[in-house]
């Protein structure tokens, strides 16, 4: 005979892939269901099994009739939460045609069976990430990765021509400002505008407030120097709109 442990799993893997708001299940279902020959249920097995589910904080709802239904209400994310998350995957430049369909199947993963439809989107992304794209969200993490742990970063500047030109540099031609100078800086943030990533963040030595095209940024090591204090005063938000967005946005925005 199974372990009780291995029973509740089995019966918490059933209730969450076979029930919803809209679709129930008895006793009798999940007995049959989850019938082998290692495994001995009675309904009174179910009821107790659903009872101790409920007590250690798995939102299992009975409906009340005359030989009770039951389903899983509340999950980690709603229907609509994944559908959100399902198109900001689908349109991302940022992650790979395959991985993209990796993530949307493991996303089916947290709702039941007969919401996993609603999960896959029928949408299609022309834009695919090029080297380049793959590396900025590379150095995304890394920056995050420096701002969790309260750390420094050190890298070196893109010398980019005219901002007119729109053509990504490839890392082949890449050319180092002012000769390959090393930057030190505080990350505070990180901001995407729609296009772009930016960095906001507190150069060395004078934590002066700066705002980095991540897309510029050359080899950024995280270093072993704790974080500079961020000033009282400072808003990394309202400072990151002051200069990305144009002036006659800000006149509208005070009408």
């Amino acid at each position: 005979m199974v372990s009780n442990k291995s029973r509740l799993l089995r019966l918490y893997k059933y209730l969450y892939t076979n029930t919803d708001s809209e679709h129930f299940t008895t006793k009798g279902e999940i007995m049959e269901a989850l019938r082998d020959e290692e495994t001995v249920y009675s309904r009174q097995t179910v009821r107790n099994d659903i009872d101790t589910l409920t007590e250690e904080g798995y939102d299992i709802e009975t409906v009340v009739s005359s030989g009770n239904y039951y389903y899983f209400r509340e999950r980690e994310f709603t229907l609509e939460e994944l559908r959100i998350i399902a198109d900001a995957v689908t349109s991302s430049r940022f992650v790979g045609k395959n991985q993209k369909a990796r993530i949307r199947k493991k996303l089916k993963q947290f709702c039941s069976r007969y919401q996993a439809g609603s999960v896959e989107r029928h949408l299609i992304c022309l834009e695919q990430p090029n080297k380049r794209d793959i590396a900025v969200y590379d150095m995304v993490n890394l920056l995050n990765d420096a701002v969790n742990r309260g750390r420094r970063i050190s890298f070196q500047l893109l010398d980019r021509p005219a901002r007119s030109q729109e053509e990504p540099a490839s890392d082949r031609g890449l050319v180092l400002a002012e000769g390959g100078t090393a930057y030190i800086c505080t990350p505070l943030d990180l901001v995407w505008d729609g296009k772009k990533y930016y960095l906001v963040g507190l150069e060395d030595p004078d934590r002066t407030p700066v705002l980095y095209a991540v897309e510029d940024l050359v080899r950024p090591v995280i270093l072993d120097l704790e974080a500079a204090e961020k000033p009282k005063e400072f808003n990394p938000e309202l400072f990151a709109k002051k200069i990305l967005e144009p002036e006659d946005l800000h006149m509208e925005g005070e009408k």
